[in-house]
């Protein structure tokens, strides 16, 4: 394939998919009495829990297989399939709410005083990641102290849905003498099944928002 083949595909395909052009929808609802965390979820919103994740992937899947003879050939025939937990990483602002949001999942999982699991019901819920594609066109216009962002050739590329999904890993995080070193929270998420989703954002955006009133 030569350089100006490369060019127009890319140009046909509206570019190429970027690892930092991503969203993570947590959960917020936790309306069956869900106390502390139903709060903090509140309290911290769906778009800050996106805006502090620094890291996420996509799940993957395995389709089992077992081997069988029929005659001298040898073949594999598919049983079942298997996924992997998915992995996503936090900045921890200093009042530590991402960490306080994963410590009362996880209390709603097991009770550690009494030693008592929970329902499964109790605890699970569903998190979408998506893959977003970065804009072709991103233009801002202003009229006094209104201001209309306009978007185009965004949108939603790929998107999958974690099916009864809870944290079960909130790894120890380091501490150390680095001037400029940021505190980051890894979580590895567990869930039943994952599925594609259609949810998109839409290929033409626009938002509006005020500026400085008061100069």
């Amino acid at each position: 394939m030569s350089i100006d083949q490369l060019k127009s595909l890319a140009s046909l395909k509206l570019g190429f998919a970027r690892s930092n052009q991503f969203l993570v929808e947590l959960p917020t609802d936790f309306s069956d009495g869900g106390g502390i965390l139903g709060g903090l979820a509140n309290f911290l919103g769906g778009s800050n829990l996106n805006l502090l994740c620094s890291r996420a992937s996509l799940p993957g899947k395995q389709i089992l297989t077992t081997e069988r003879e029929i005659g001298m050939t040898r073949e594999k025939i598919a049983y079942g399939y298997a996924s992997e937990d998915v992995s996503m990483t936090f900045y921890a602002m200093n009042d530590y709410g991402i960490m306080k949001y994963f410590d009362q999942w996880r209390a709603r999982t097991v009770n550690e005083e009494t030693h008592e699991a929970k329902y499964k019901k109790d605890y699970v819920r569903p998190i979408k990641i998506h893959q977003l594609r970065k804009p072709i066109l991103n233009k801002g216009v202003s009229a006094g102290p209104i201001r209309v962002n306009i978007g185009l050739g965004q949108g939603t590329v790929y998107s999958v849905e974690l099916i009864d999904a809870f944290p079960t890993t909130v790894s120890s995080i380091e501490l150390n003498n680095e001037l400029d070193g940021l505190v980051e929270i890894n979580v590895q998420i567990s869930y039943t099944n994952w599925r594609t989703r259609s949810d998109s954002q839409g290929f033409i955006s626009a938002n509006v928002g005020l500026g400085n009133l008061f100069g």
